[in-house]
């Protein structure tokens, strides 16, 4: 009797619980992996990736000696060599015709038979950002000097404007169109420099240039002594600005040792709202951000090793993806929400080396389908229930001791 009596309350108590013990489960995204190309001095630091309307990955990336683009049809890359330069960013028009931006500064694009090569501008440049309009019209924007350009074409003329003149802008730039084919520009300015026995920080403003009507309007997105760099800015559905950057600082007053927390940073329409996708990392380089069908943020990034994290709805699940070395990594989403990652492994800083470049994707629609529960931090019942709870939690290990108590006192 007292087995079952014991049996019984236990049975009561389980379910009950089960409320502070369920932690849901989270699966990570299984990676496929492949080399696209190999050579010595292949790649630079940059290789942008896009995917076409039937999901097709493209890469534009330097080669080995000319620049070369890649693109998947299905079953193999077709490769093409293009010039002798280094590529900056690539874009695809409606019918999938390809348009690269490299050189110094320079615009190829694909006639359907054959590379248009154009000069954009004899004006030094290191890196452009690249946009094309609801008509196909390709939009750049570029650092020279100190002056941040944009450069648009119409029919065979390019339009080039100044949009701010100021000491060190830094060459990272992002350019965007919305809906209306309005360019934003993303950019930033040195702030300040924390000096150290090794290395030193260096803090930026990052700011935001918007064409309106007749000018350009330049607000500061982030202003701070602790703002390290931006990484690119992408537009959603709505035409609201998401990016990434990161917050440097030393590990300890004591010790030299830099870490970053990656940020992403969104208009919520009335403000920017900033979340933490990572703390604590040794950032090789920033990474790269990309929206989902349903606007949802897609990021990688490089902590000596390539990080993927996704936003589920509810917390950011992180996971590795490879341990190689490599240079910046780049990101595209699929219209089903899949991720297509472009890198450089092997030391870009080294000349002449064997390098190789790599695309990994994975298969995000059979995660979701197989695990409809996002991982998060389990959550408490509300005060009354979680009262409740305990109080007959607490009352069955009392019933359970006082019966045992008796049964012991009333043996011969």
């Amino acid at each position: 009797m007292q087995a079952y009596t014991f049996l019984g309350i236990l049975l009561m108590f389980l379910p009950l619980s089960a409320i502070f013990m369920t932690v849901p489960v989270h699966a990570d995204l299984m990676w496929g992996i492949q080399v696209v190309d190999e050579a010595n001095g292949i790649g630079n630091w940059y290789c942008p990736i896009v995917v076409d309307a039937d999901n097709n990955p493209h890469i534009a990336y330097s080669g080995a000696p000319k620049m070369r683009y890649a693109s998947w049809n299905g079953t193999d890359w077709n490769i093409q060599q293009i010039e002798y330069a280094d590529a900056h960013d690539l874009a695809l028009d409606a019918d999938g015709n390809p348009h690269i931006t490299f050189g110094s500064l320079a615009y190829a694009s694909w006639t359907g038979t054959k590379w248009d090569i154009q000069t954009v501008t004899t004006n030094h440049t290191v890196y452009s950002s690249l946009a094309l309009d609801s008509s196909g019209n390709p939009h750049i924007a570029y650092i020279t000097g100190n002056e941040l350009q944009y450069a648009s074409q119409n029919e065979a003329n390019w339009n080039i404007q100044t949009v701010d003149t100021s000491p060190e802008i830094n060459y990272g730039v992002s350019l965007a169109l919305d809906s209306n084919d309005t360019p934003y520009i993303m950019y930033s300015t040195p702030s300040s420099y924390v000096d150290r026995s090794i290395g030193g920080l260096r803090f930026v403003n990052v700011k935001l240039a918007i064409w309106n009507n007749s000018r350009w309007n330049v607000e500061t997105v982030l202003a701070s002594s602790n703002f390290g760099e931006f990484g690119n800015m992408v537009l959603d559905s709505e035409g609201n600005p998401h990016f990434l950057a990161t917050h440097h600082r030393y590990l300890s007053a004591e010790t030299p040792v830099k870490v970053s927390d990656v940020l992403y940073v969104s208009w919520g329409g009335s403000a920017w709202n900033t979340q933490t996708v990572a703390s604590n990392v040794t950032l090789a380089n920033l990474g790269f951000l990309a929206l989902g069908p349903d606007d949802s943020p897609n990021i990688v990034y490089n902590s000596e090793q390539l990080m993927y994290a996704r936003w589920t709805g509810k917390a950011w699940a992180t996971q590795n993806v490879t341990t190689a070395s490599m240079a910046n990594p780049y990101l595209a989403v699929d219209s089903n929400g899949n991720p297509h990652i472009s890198y450089i492994k092997g030391n870009v800083l080294a000349p002449y080396i064997r390098r190789s470049l790599i695309y990994a994707t994975a298969n995000a629609t059979e995660l979701a389908e197989a695990t409809p529960t996002p991982e998060v931090t389990p959550t408490f019942p509300d005060s009354p229930l979680l009262i409740v709870a305990s109080a007959v939690i607490i009352g069955a290990i009392i019933a359970v001791t006082v019966y045992v108590w008796k049964k012991r006192g009333t043996k011969p």
